[in-house]
């Protein structure tokens, strides 16, 4: 089934102590679609965000990435809790790989590419793979032909399921490889470069990966939304 796709919020948990604002003004808003990342969490500190999330009537999490210790039981509890149908995992080569058994939600989880790209193989147990388009520009902007031209290959063969979307801010540094993808935009026009790629976005879920307040991520996604319709 193909669905118009849908631009989702972000709940990042890399800077933990801006959880609380995002889920206060999540609360009071009209928005009740977002998607969750809740990699840099625990166990005991997802089990208690995913109560007070719960407590907010009528949310939904259609996009999950997962962190690699999530089981089969976690993915459950999301899928009947908030009606999470797409999940992401890192790749094999990656410094954060999923290793455990996907089971049943296999062909839901997608795979993306991060400071690697997607080995093929790893497509054959999977629904396809999870763009994130920061990390395929900064590569792009870095040099990194090889890494480019398989991730480019691999949008054409696989299926789209979902995605990243992430701020590009050339000439400022990360703190993670000191290159130019970045979590937090600064300026609207460090989502520009997403023109280069709207052709991959997904027929679904668009998912903004932004530590940015709830209220600049609202002006993320309406700048987005324009940028790719035109």
């Amino acid at each position: 089934m193909i669905r118009t796709m849908i631009f989702l919020l972000g709940l990042t948990s890399t800077k933990k102590e801006r959880i609380p604002a995002f889920i206060s003004a999540l609360r009071s808003s009209a928005v009740r679609h977002i998607a969750l990342f809740p990699t840099c969490l625990s166990k005991e500190e997802r089990r208690d965000l995913y109560e007070e999330l719960g407590s907010i009537p009528g949310l939904r999490i259609p996009h999950v990435h997962l962190r690699a210790d999530c089981d089969i039981a976690e993915i459950s509890l999301l899928e009947q809790v908030f009606g999470s149908e797409a999940f992401n995992i890192h790749p094999r080569l990656s410094s954060h790989p999923y290793d455990g058994d996907l089971g049943e939600f296999a062909p839901q989880v997608f795979i993306e590419n991060g400071e690697t790209p997607v080995e093929d193989a790893e497509f054959e147990s999977c629904g396809g793979l999870c763009p994130d388009f920061s990390h395929l520009e900064n590569a792009r902007l870095c040099g990194r032909s090889s890494y480019v031209d398989t991730t480019l290959g691999q949008l054409t063969r696989h299926r789209i399921g979902c995605c990243h979307i992430s701020a590009i801010r050339f000439g400022f540094p990360n703190s993670w490889s000191g290159e130019w993808d970045h979590h937090t935009f600064i300026s609207l026009s460090d989502f520009d470069y997403l023109g280069l790629y709207r052709r991959f976005l997904p027929e679904a879920w668009a998912s903004l990966e932004l530590e940015n307040p709830f209220e600049e991520q609202l002006e993320a996604r309406a700048y987005i939304e324009a940028l790719v319709a035109t």
